[in-house]
This record gives C-alpha cells, sequence and structure tokens, in this order.
C-alpha cells in the first residue's frame, strides 16, 4: 500500500492505539483535541489511530467522499466536514469495504451514514454525528485536504486522530510521539493504581501511592 514519507510513522499511530482516548485526553497536552460527544461510533468494533484525510462537503447537496477515498494513503482516516448537515448519509458499505481493502484505518463525519449493519460486518471504524437511510444527493466535494472543523476541534489534513468507545481526540501531528510518550505513563499510573488496590489499598491512598493524589 502507498504511504506518504512525512507521515507520523506507523509505529507511533499502533502505540496510540494502544492507549484509550480517556488516557491520551488526561496528559492535558496542550495539543489534543477532544471532539464533541455527538460525533459517536456506529457500532462497538471502532478502535483506531490514523492520520487525518480531511474534505468538505456542501452540506445543502451531500455526496460520498469517493474521490478523497481515492486518493487516501494507508493509516489515514477519512474526515468529513458537512457542517453538522445528517439530511443525507456521506458514507455506508460500499465506501467501508473499499476502505479496509486499501488500508485507511477509520472514517469521522460531523455528518450521517448509512448501512450500519454491514459496516459492522466488515468492522471498519466509522464515528458520526447521526445515521439515516437516506443517500446523498450532491456529485462534487467543495475542498481537500484543508483545514476542518469537526465536533468543535479543528483538524488539518495529516493530524492524528484516535477513536474508541469513549469517543475521538485528534493531536497536531508534530506532537504525536510526544502525546504518545505522556498517554502510555498515564496507562501505567492507573495500572498502578489498579494494582494498589488489588492489594488491599483505599481508594484514596491508591492514587496517592501512584502519585495521583
Amino acid at each position: 500500500m502507498p504511504t506518504d514519507s512525512n507521515s507520523v510513522s506507523g509505529t507511533v499511530l499502533n502505540r496510540l492505539e494502544q492507549c484509550s482516548t480517556s488516557a491520551i485526553a488526561d496528559t492535558k497536552h496542550e495539543s489534543v483535541e477532544t471532539l464533541d460527544s455527538a460525533i459517536r461510533p456506529v457500532h462497538h468494533d471502532c478502535t483506531f489511530a490514523g492520520l487525518a484525510r480531511t474534505v468538505v462537503l456542501d452540506p445543502s447537496m451531500l455526496w460520498a467522499p469517493v474521490q478523497t477515498l481515492d486518493t487516501a494513503f494507508e493509516n489515514e482516516v477519512v474526515v468529513v466536514d458537512t457542517n453538522d448537515g445528517v439530511e443525507e448519509a456521506v458514507w455506508g458499505e460500499l465506501l467501508s469495504t473499499y476502505a479496509t481493502a486499501t488500508g485507511v484505518r477509520g472514517m469521522v463525519t460531523n455528518g450521517a451514514v448509512r448501512d450500519v449493519a454491514g459496516i459492522r460486518d466488515i468492522g471498519f471504524p466509522v464515528f458520526a454525528r447521526a445515521v439515516t437511510p437516506r443517500g446523498p444527493s450532491g456529485r462534487e466535494e467543495v475542498e481537500r485536504n484543508v483545514r476542518v472543523t469537526v465536533g468543535g476541534a479543528s483538524i488539518d489534513s495529516g493530524d492524528v486522530l484516535v477513536g474508541d468507545e469513549s469517543g475521538v481526540v485528534a493531536i497536531d501531528r508534530d506532537a504525536a510521539e510526544d502525546v504518545a510518550s505522556a498517554a502510555e505513563t498515564v496507562v501505567q499510573t492507573e495500572q498502578e493504581v489498579t494494582r494498589f488496590i488489588d492489594e488491599g489499598r483505599s481508594l484514596e491512598q491508591a492514587f496517592e501511592d501512584a502519585g495521583m493524589g
């Protein structure tokens, strides 16, 4: 599969995927933004980490982002900005099938999607603001590879997105490795708290002993 040589490495993406979005948010890193809770996974197996490939659609005449998907690289996430337009679906089973075959890691939109059962069967991670059976009526994409605002977060092509059942976080691409290290520290600290609780310490004591007090 093709890759962008200037991308964040697949190793860093895999490290971030192993950390929960909660752990990444808990780093309190200035380069981390949490998308609005209205942007939700459409099925339970929606964990991903990837590089944003952005596209803007006309909210009055939506269209499936076929051209964007055709130009997406392996390890990318298609981010579709419909300006919160949810009257028509911009993604479904066929696009999920193609994305999976080409190594695209996920899709995030402030619009609507459809074919949820098919997407779930494929196991492709999709996050959306709404679900509708109605297909798109437009024929064109407005802009590609530009800064967009989805779920209140400002996302540029090449930024890193991480999603799981708790939601989606966006990370500035230049800070991805630092955030991965910080999130791994959060995970390790939480594991220490769990161990202290298993040893019989109070929750307050466990937090204090793990350095969270």
